[in-house]
C-alpha cells in the first residue's frame, strides 16, 4: 500500500482530507451543518436550539470518524465503540443506525447502560464505502441528549 495522501500523489482539492486506505485513498470534506460550528477538524457543536423539542430532537455533537477494514474480516467484527465521557451512574444510551445501513450490513448492541458498539453483522464481500450516521441518545438526570456519530466505513480488498 502505497499511501498517496503523505506523498501527494492524490487529487483531492484544498477544502478535501486525503484519508489513505489499502490500495488507493479518498477525498472527504467536512462540513457542519447551519445552526452548528466547527470545533475541530472532525467535529461540529449546535450553537443553540429554539425550543425544548428541538433540544431534544438535534444533536448536541456531530462527530466524523473514519474506519477501514478488508473484505475478509471475519465477522460478526465489533468495529466501533461509543459510550459519554465521562459516564455516571444512572446513565443509559440508546444506540440508532439512521442512515446509511440499507442493506442491512450493520447492527449495534449494547455492552452495558451506558457503552455500545456498532458491529458488521454480515461479510461484504466486495470492497464497497459506507457512511453511517449512528445516533446515541443518553439519558442523563432525566433528560435525553443526543450525539451523532458519522462513520465512514472502506472496506477494501484484503491483500494477499
Amino acid at each position: 500500500d502505497i499511501d498517496e495522501c503523505a506523498i501527494g500523489s492524490h487529487n483531492c482539492s484544498s477544502a478535501e482530507t486525503c484519508y489513505n486506505i489499502q490500495g488507493s485513498f479518498r477525498c472527504l470534506s467536512f462540513e457542519c451543518p447551519s445552526n452548528y460550528r466547527k470545533v475541530s477538524d472532525m467535529r461540529c457543536e449546535r450553537i443553540g436550539c429554539f425550543n425544548f423539542l428541538e433540544c431534544q430532537s438535534t444533536p448536541v455533537r456531530i462527530t466524523y470518524y473514519q474506519l477501514n477494514f478488508q473484505t475478509n474480516i471475519v465477522v460478526p467484527a465489533h468495529i466501533f465503540r461509543i459510550g459519554p465521557s465521562p459516564a455516571y451512574a444512572g446513565d443509559s444510551i440508546v444506540l440508532t443506525i439512521t442512515r446509511g445501513n440499507e442493506e442491512g450490513f450493520f447492527s449495534t448492541r449494547r455492552l452495558n447502560a451506558y457503552t455500545g458498539v456498532v458491529f458488521l453483522q454480515r461479510q461484504v464481500k466486495e470492497p464497497k464505502d459506507f457512511l453511517l450516521d449512528v445516533e446515541m441518545k443518553l439519558w442523563r438526570q432525566g433528560t435525553y441528549t443526543t450525539f451523532l456519530a458519522k462513520i465512514y466505513i472502506f472496506i477494501t480488498a484484503h491483500a494477499y
